[in-house]
C-alpha cells in the first residue's frame, strides 16, 4: 500500500477505536530534540570527554557507573534532564492526549524524559516502564521508596569534564540517590507498582487498536508487546522512519515518518480536514 493510503486506513482504525494502547520509544521525542543515543557518532559528539574513556552510553546508563565512574554518571543523567527541560513535548503528544479524552486509552512508554507526563496525559493512563529521570532512588535501596525531584539543575556540572559534583542524596538514609531508571544490568531500579497496577488492569479488558512508535532493534521492549497483540487480532500501527523497524511485528499498516508529522496527518485525515 502507498503511504497516503496507509494513513487514510490507520485513521478509519483510529475512528472505531474504543480501546487504545500507545507503545511509544525514543523516536517519539526525537522531535522535541531529545537525543537517543543508538547513534555512537552523534553520542560522542555531545560527550566528547567520554569518548577520551571510551564510556559508551550504556556504560554510563547503570548502576556500575554509579559506584565506579560517579562523577560522570551523574554528569551524564544531569545533561539529560536540562536537555530535556530545554525542550517542550511536540504536538505529537497533545493530539495523544486529545485522543485519550474521547476514548479508554493507555501509554506504554520506554522514555524516560517525562514528555508524556509533562505534556498533560492522565498520570493513571501511563507506564514508563524504564522508569523517568525526574524521580530518584536511593543508591543503596536502603528503601524502595522513590521520590520525584524536578530541580534543574540537580547538580553542579562541569561540561568541559563531563563531571558532576554536589550529587543530590536518599531522602531517607542520605547517602547517594539515583535516577530512577532501570538502567543496564540494573537490579536494583525499585519500579513504580502504581504506573504498573494501572497498566496490568487496562490489559485485562480486549484492546483493539495498538499504535507502536519510533521504537528502535536496540530495545524491542515495545516491538514484542505489539506482536503480542497483533497476535490475538488487534491490528498495530507502526510509525517509525526506519523501515526496519516493521521486522518483528510486520503489520501492514507501517507509516515510515517521523511521530510528530505522522500524528498530525493522522489527526487531520480522522477529523475530516
Amino acid at each position: 500500500m502507498e503511504q497516503l493510503e496507509i494513513l487514510h486506513k490507520a485513521s478509519d482504525l483510529i475512528k472505531k477505536s474504543k480501546r487504545m494502547l500507545f507503545l511509544t520509544s525514543a523516536g517519539m521525542s526525537a522531535d522535541s530534540n531529545i537525543p537517543t543515543f543508538r547513534d555512537k557518532d552523534g553520542y560522542w559528539r555531545n560527550f566528547p570527554p567520554f569518548k577520551e574513556k571510551n564510556l559508551e552510553a550504556q556504560d554510563l546508563a547503570s548502576p556500575w557507573a554509579f559506584r565506579n565512574e560517579l562523577p560522570h554518571a551523574w554528569a551524564f543523567y544531569e545533561w539529560r534532564r536540562r536537555n530535556a527541560q530545554e525542550n517542550q513535548p511536540h504536538e505529537g503528544y497533545r493530539i495523544i492526549n486529545k485522543w485519550l479524552q474521547t476514548r479508554d486509552g493507555f501509554i506504554h512508554t520506554t522514555n524516560t524524559d517525562g514528555l508524556h507526563l509533562r505534556s498533560g496525559c492522565p498520570e493513571d493512563q501511563i507506564l514508563e516502564v524504564h522508569g523517568s529521570m525526574w524521580r530518584l532512588q536511593c543508591l543503596d535501596t536502603c528503601t524502595y521508596q522513590f521520590w520525584e525531584e524536578l530541580s534543574v539543575p540537580l547538580c553542579d556540572l562541569d561540561t568541559a569534564s563531563m563531571k558532576a559534583s554536589n550529587y543530590p542524596v536518599c531522602v531517607q538514609c542520605r547517602g547517594i540517590a539515583r535516577p530512577h531508571i532501570l538502567m543496564f544490568g540494573d537490579g536494583e531500579y525499585s519500579g513504580h507498582p502504581e504506573q504498573e497496577g494501572s497498566f496490568k488492569r487496562f490489559v485485562q479488558e480486549p484492546v483493539d487498536l495498538t499504535i507502536l512508535v519510533g521504537s528502535s532493534g536496540a530495545v524491542p521492549t515495545n516491538d514484542y508487546i505489539a506482536l503480542h497483540f497483533m497476535e490475538r487480532g488487534t491490528p498495530v500501527i507502526n510509525i517509525n522512519l526506519d523501515p526496519s523497524s516493521n521486522r518483528i511485528v510486520n503489520t501492514d499498516y507501517f507509516l515510515a515518518m517521523k511521530g510528530k508529522e505522522a500524528f498530525v496527518e493522522l489527526d487531520r485525515i480522522t477529523n475530516g480536514d
